[in-house]
């Protein structure tokens, strides 16, 4: 009985310790901000803070950076809920999302320019 016990404490702080590494990834200040699709800043945008992402007007989710996820070699911004594959690539060197509304590989990649 206490070894069924153990292994399910054990299981426990396994999940635990995973989860909480993954919400505990801050989105580089850089990507912070605001951004809209091709620059349209007019028009629906995404708003990024170091623990959320807004988008088009819904309310924020809380996100974390992977910093080497992405296979074009970026920082990928996720949702932390579980079952959102979508996410946002971070390209530091030009100052840009590439949002992958499938996730990636999946579907065309959507282009995202800094409005502030």
């Amino acid at each position: 009985m206490r070894r069924v016990f153990l292994v399910a404490g054990l299981l426990g702080l396994v999940f635990v310790s995973s989860s909480a590494s993954a919400a505990g990834a801050k989105v580089p200040k850089a990507a912070q901000g605001v951004w809209a699709e091709g620059g349209k800043c007019r028009g629906s945008t995404v708003t990024i803070t170091a623990g959320t992402l807004k988008y088009k007007g819904s309310k924020p989710s809380a996100v974390y950076f992977a910093p080497k996820e992405s296979p074009r070699g970026y920082g990928a911004i996720h949702y932390v809920e579980e079952g959102n594959v979508d996410n946002f690539e971070y390209a530091a060197d030009k100052d840009q999302l590439l949002y992958n509304p499938e996730g990636f590989g999946m579907g065309k990649s959507v282009l995202y320019k800094r409005c502030r």
